[in-house]
């Protein structure tokens, strides 16, 4: 027995609602009513997947399996390979596409269970959308304007959609982005060119981002700029591989633990792992490259 319910357009997935809606409608995965990101589907992809590579056959088959639901309704099939017979497109239009079984486009039936992925597809999230998920309202808004103008295939593309690098970056120091362009009444495109290093593939937000966001505190305290940040944090990343060095020369028989373990920040423990390069490092080494580190910004932006 066919578990359909719908018998024209399913429903609209999170983003159904207007820009008027409430916050809580709005997600990476939807964020605006006719764009949606279909990146993390289907749940099996070969490495190094992007759906530009292959935007003429999946507009095809995602065509066909919205036919196919629409005619016959949802029947337990598990997914053979990298393809799902439920990713399919959303709207006649074929601008949204999604899963043709998640609750939104089912009024609340969680339906995924008939590919045999259900508990894979439940937590399937990335790394960009939790940490837009943690932006405020504005602050969604003002970086959605770099994607603005996407259609769902590039939004869903990590090397089309300049999203999935600017969001690595991380909420603390996108807010701290975020006011200082509320501040200057600049918009995200304007902030961009300011602050080159949110895009400039020189930088890798997880590894440099707690840099950035110590030099981006401490000038928006002292509400001054006395050089550019790049320049700067390009200063403090050269003093702390230099200081690492002089600390593993002297280290001896320390005992050394996981840099990833310590009792330290996330984003303080990714910059020592992979800003620093620094595996494994004793707590005492990792605070005193943090003090220094403190000093040094200090020092340079008096």
């Amino acid at each position: 027995m066919s578990h359909h319910k719908n018998s024209a357009d399913p429903p609209r997935r999170q983003n159904g609602p207007p820009a008027s809606a409430a916050h809580a409608s709005v997600s990476l995965c939807a964020p605006e009513p006719d764009v949606s990101c279909f990146g993390c589907c289907p749940p099996i992809r070969p490495p190094h997947y992007d759906p530009l590579d292959y935007s003429g056959f999946l507009k095809r088959e995602f065509a066909e399996n919205r036919r196919r639901f629409l005619q016959s309704g949802a029947h337990s099939r598990p997914i053979v390979g990298f393809s799902c017979w439920a990713l399919g497109f959303l709207d006649h239009r074929g601008e949204r596409i999604g899963c043709l079984l998640h609750p939104a486009q089912n009024q609340g039936e969680d339906l995924r269970h008939l590919v045999g992925y259900d508990a894979k597809c439940r937590r399937e999230s990335c790394r960009p959308a939790r940490v837009f998920a943690q932006l405020s309202s504005a602050a969604q808004a003002f970086w959605l304007e770099p994607a603005s103008g996407l259609s769902s295939f590039y939004f869903s593309s990590r090397r089309a959609n300049p999203l999935f690098h600017i969001l690595g970056w991380g909420a603390k120091v996108l807010d701290q982005l975020h006011l200082e362009a509320l501040s200057n009444g600049w918009t995200a495109t304007e902030l961009l060119s300011r602050q080159p290093f949110v895009t400039a593939r020189q930088w890798q937000p997880q590894a440099h981002r707690w840099l950035f966001g110590l030099a981006l505190e401490r000038e928006q305290r002292r509400q001054s700029s006395p050089q550019s940040l790049q320049k700067l944090c390009e200063n403090l990343l050269q003093e702390a591989l230099a200081m690492a060095e002089v600390m593993d020369a002297a280290a001896g028989a320390s005992v050394l633990v996981f840099s990833h373990q310590l009792p330290m920040p996330e984003d303080l423990k990714d910059f020592i792992r992979l800003g620093l390069g620094r595996r494994k490092i004793t707590l005492e080494r990792a605070r005193q490259i943090e003090r220094q580190l403190h000093r040094l910004l200090a020092e340079m932006m008096d």
